[in-house]
């Protein structure tokens, strides 16, 4: 059981369109840096941000079924997750649109009031990872007669902000996958290094749920789901890196010390070019799996998240020495992106992590 995304021939006006509505809503309402406002905050959530993303927008439904409110495929969630990763927006879209929204895609006919529901915005959070926060079927939190789970899943994206789970679980015919309501489960928020991407644990005590597969068939759906939430946030990790890259350029050519421009420096032109560098390998390997020279989704999803959480972390590192004593501050927005950076390389398994998927794959 599978969903395709969308293969049509691009519109890269349209694209581009989508890109600018996307990048001038999170800016316009203050990101990235009232990241800083959500530091006390128990959900890490922007309301009216997401209500306006998703709603008036559209974006809840981007890459899901058209048949259930969605629009667009692959290149249209990457062009999406960039921009947000840029503005660091405080929004659900990977979690919930792209995670949530894509398992339950490949689960049938059975899915589709579900899918609806992101569709129009309501925040479903994904409940099929282990203690460690990773997808791995053979280490499951959660098990299910059939008509109940119970279990309790750590790092929960967004779980004190959803309306509903997609809960993973092993059953007598495999793994398979249902929704349980959010008023059925405890949730505890949890503290987050990212500002902008809470977690909470949440616990199923033989909660009353929905099932959506029924022969063990939930593990393709959920591994589907998985490597293309992988792609996403390797786009959010691009559109962080550049506004990195792109933020410390200005400051190089304006800062001055011994009465020139600190970017003259030889020293300082070697590392930009290696911070461009680290940029530039991440966007292509994004654009080699939009312009359909993949073969293989799982594949290019761990290729491009290993490179992403380890040039993220660089030119964020990068960034906050290149900016001298202010990329240091707490009101300089360099740390809020190091923080993202960090989120984003654990979320679905670290650069380590995903190489060793990688060679799993191709039986290395």
């Amino acid at each position: 059981m599978s969903f395709e995304l969308p293969t049509a021939a691009l519109d890269l006006d349209e694209l581009a369109e989508l890109r600018s509505t996307v990048r001038s809503a999170a800016t316009e309402s203050g990101y990235p840096g009232e990241v800083r406002e959500l530091e006390l905050s128990t959900s890490g959530l922007d309301p009216e941000l997401w209500s306006l993303l998703a709603q008036d927008i559209g974006l809840g439904g981007v890459g899901l079924p058209e048949t259930a409110g969605g629009l667009g495929g692959l290149a249209e969630i990457l062009a999406v997750a960039e921009e947000l990763g840029a503005a660091l927006a405080p929004v659900p879209f990977v979690t919930s649109t792209v995670l949530c929204g894509q398992v339950l895609a490949a689960c049938g006919d059975a899915a589709m009031p579900c899918v609806e529901r992101i569709a129009s915005g309501e925040i479903a959070a994904p409940a099929f990872t282990n203690n460690r926060g990773l997808w791995s079927p053979t280490d499951l939190s959660c098990s299910s007669d059939g008509v109940s789970v119970s279990g309790s899943i750590r790092f929960t994206p967004f779980g004190a902000n959803a309306a509903f789970f997609v809960v993973g679980a092993r059953t007598d015919a495999g793994i398979d996958v249902f929704v349980v309501e959010a008023a059925d489960a405890q949730v505890q928020a949890l503290p987050s290094l990212d500002f902008s991407s809470p977690s909470a644990t949440v616990t199923f005590d033989s909660a009353p749920a929905i099932r959506l597969t029924h022969d063990g068939s939930g593990e393709g759906a959920i591994s589907q789901g998985v490597d293309l939430a992988l792609l996403a946030v390797a786009a959010d990790q691009l559109g962080g890196s550049q506004a990195c890259f792109d933020m410390t350029l200005e400051y190089i050519k304006v800062r001055r010390q011994f009465n020139r421009e600190i970017g003259s420096f030889q020293a300082i032109k070697h590392r930009m070019a290696d911070a461009l560098m680290l940029v530039e390998m991440l966007r292509s390997g994004l654009e080699k799996v939009t312009s359909g020279g993949a073969d293989d989704l799982a594949v290019e999803a761990a290729v491009n998240k290993s490179w992403g959480s380890d040039s993220y972390i660089a030119m964020t590192a990068e960034a906050i020495q290149l900016h001298g004593g202010i990329g240091f501050t707490w009101e300089h927005n360099a740390h809020l992106y190091f923080r993202r950076a960090r989120y984003d390389s654990a979320f679905l398994g670290d650069s380590v992590f995903q190489r060793e998927r990688l060679a799993t794959l191709l039986n290395w």
